[in-house]
């Protein structure tokens, strides 16, 4: 049996027990709370807070790569919704990334992260210990840029309806510039879409948005349109006066007006010319050369084609930046006459003619021979002088009347001729035998005959039926190159003959047919037939044709011919 002393002691030491237990429990507790306070101070940023979730998924102790993983994956979700515009017309429909909306990912997840993390020590305290009990809700956080919106929106042609018509100028049938009117189109309110925009609902998928239509104006105003069209039409009233080279021509109001462009943009009418057209309408007007042709100085030397000094072709109407200016001019108030520069050829034929590459081949040649040393003889060498290097383009005719004027001073003496059908002496006598050596060169080369006629008395040296004669101020031997390529003629004599010889390109083969005479009262009527086959293969035949007086000083009647002003 326990003594007094002991049950005192024991009633001493039951409390003291107590409290020691009580005190040891304590302390466990206070280590724990510790070590899960500083775990949680530890893990602060690293792993979700417990009982904190995120529309509706808890993300109690995940990672912070899990938590940007979530959010991540739902912004996708939300900004991939599709927002559909009804146009009244059409459907158009945009992702929501695409019409401004945006997600802020990095601040949601830091709020998760930061979630009963955040604050004094204090409080945080206190976030920790009320945690399982009380949650934490972190809510999306969508952006929406009205600025980007617009940008898109303003991009999208589904929202123009219909484009407006500007206002222009025209004159369609008339050659008076007229007003046609323009005529509004329609869009979409672009300002009350973004209003729109701005009120939905992302989690919401699928909606429609009723677009609200406008009318959508032109740029520029119909009063403004012709206002311009007034003034053009005072502006190109005269026309257009030009002088380009030698050449002078004025176009037309309406030829003007019809070359006028007027392009609308910024709220204004931007007036010009068409430069290409009005060129072209020009060089219509003034076709062909507006200066002189300078022909190839051409030599031959023993035997030998030369070109001593190559020729330039002829300008043409116009060179454009003239016209430009001009145009420019006329929109400026000028009234003109406009002096336009011409331009360089940009043929290649022309080019050719002018630089004498085409005279290659002796087309042909021909000589008549005469007495040495008599008058004659000098005004025929003097008249090869005169005529030789005669250079033909193409279309181009020479007479000899007016390429060579038979006077004493330009170096010719008396000798016999025929006028009237009698022999007498003239300043230029005996030329005809030149006009006969050329007839027939030309007449193997291809040439035509302008103008010509033969002798009225034949003379056994020239070929019967096939010659000329030429005298002051008639009859005249006109040559004419309707070949297709420039003609070069050169003359050479001695004491005793008078040589024509014709260079340019072979491209006619020529040949007599054959003669046909006949009696016409008492002269003698000569046809001779000539045939040419065209480097294209046409083939022409003509005719040249002689009368010959029954004798010297007689008529076709056989009356003895009176010279004017002695009958």
């Amino acid at each position: 049996m326990r003594s007094y002393h002991d049950r005192t002691l024991a009633r001493h030491r039951a409390p003291q027990l107590g409290w020691l237990w009580g005190g040891f429990g304590a302390a466990l507790m206070f280590l724990f709370v510790s070590g899960a306070w500083a775990s949680h101070v530890a893990g602060a940023g690293e792993f979700v807070a417990p009982n904190v979730e995120y529309m509706g998924t808890d993300l109690s102790g995940a990672t912070a790569d899990r938590a940007e993983s979530i959010v991540q994956a739902r912004s996708r979700l939300l900004l991939s919704t599709p927002i559909t515009i009804d146009t009244g017309q059409g459907f158009l429909v945009l992702r929501a990334d695409d019409l401004g909306f945006g997600y802020a990912v990095s601040e949601v997840v830091d709020e998760i992260r930061l979630a009963r993390h955040d604050g004094g020590p204090l409080t945080t305290f206190l976030y920790w210990l009320t945690s399982p009990f009380a949650g934490v809700q972190v809510e999306d956080e969508i952006t929406f840029d009205p600025l980007a919106a617009r940008a898109r929106l303003e991009a999208a042609p589904e929202l123009t309806l219909a484009l407006p018509v500007e206002p222009r100028l025209t004159t369609s049938g008339t050659n008076y510039l007229y007003l046609v009117e323009g005529v509004n189109g329609t869009g979409i309110n672009v300002g009350a879409l973004i209003e729109d925009l701005s009120e939905i609902d992302l989690i919401k998928r699928g909606q429609t948005i009723i677009g609200e239509h406008r009318a959508l104006l032109p740029s520029v105003t119909n009063a403004y349109a012709d206002e311009i069209g007034e003034r053009l039409n005072d502006l190109t009233a005269p026309g257009m006066e030009v002088i380009v080279g030698t050449s002078h021509t004025r176009l037309t109001t309406a030829q003007l007006r019809r070359h006028l462009k007027a392009i609308s943009a910024d709220g204004r009418i931007q007036i010009a010319f068409d430069i290409v057209g009005l060129h072209a309408e020009l060089e219509r007007a003034i076709n062909g050369p507006v200066g002189q042709f300078d022909k190839p100085v051409m030599d031959i030397v023993d035997g030998d084609i030369v070109v001593a000094e190559a020729g330039e072709p002829a300008p043409f109407c116009c060179d454009a930046n003239s016209v430009r200016v001009a145009a420019e001019g006329i929109l400026a108030g000028g009234v003109g006459p406009w002096f336009l520069e011409s331009r360089e050829s940009n043929d290649a034929t022309l080019a050719a003619w002018a630089d004498g590459s085409l005279i290659v081949d002796k087309v042909s040649e021909f000589t008549t021979s005469h007495s040495c040393c008599q008058p004659r003889v000098s005004n025929i060498q003097r008249m090869a002088d005169l005529v030789r290097g005669i250079y033909l383009v193409p279309g181009e005719s020479v007479s000899l009347n007016r390429k060579v004027s038979r006077t004493r001073a330009n170096g010719f003496v008396a000798d016999g001729a025929i006028r009237f059908g009698r022999l007498t002496d003239e300043v230029g006598g005996g030329v005809s035998q030149f006009a006969t050596t050329i007839f027939n060169a030309a007449y193997f080369a291809g040439l035509d005959f302008d103008e010509y006629r033969s002798h009225s008395i034949y003379f056994e040296r020239y070929p019967f039926g096939r010659e000329a004669t030429i005298s002051s101020p008639s009859p005249d031997l006109v040559l004419a190159n309707t070949t297709d390529y420039p003609l070069l003629i050169w003359t050479s004599y001695d004491a005793r003959n008078i040589t024509v010889t014709m260079y340019s390109t072979q491209n006619v083969d020529v040949v007599e047919l054959g003669q046909r005479v006949s009696r016409r009262g008492k002269c003698t009527y000569v046809e001779t037939d000539r045939q040419r086959t065209h480097q294209d293969g046409r083939v022409t035949v003509d005719t040249v044709t002689a009368t010959y007086r029954p004798a010297e000083g007689l008529d076709c009647n056989g009356n003895p011919v009176i010279p004017p002003g002695q009958g």
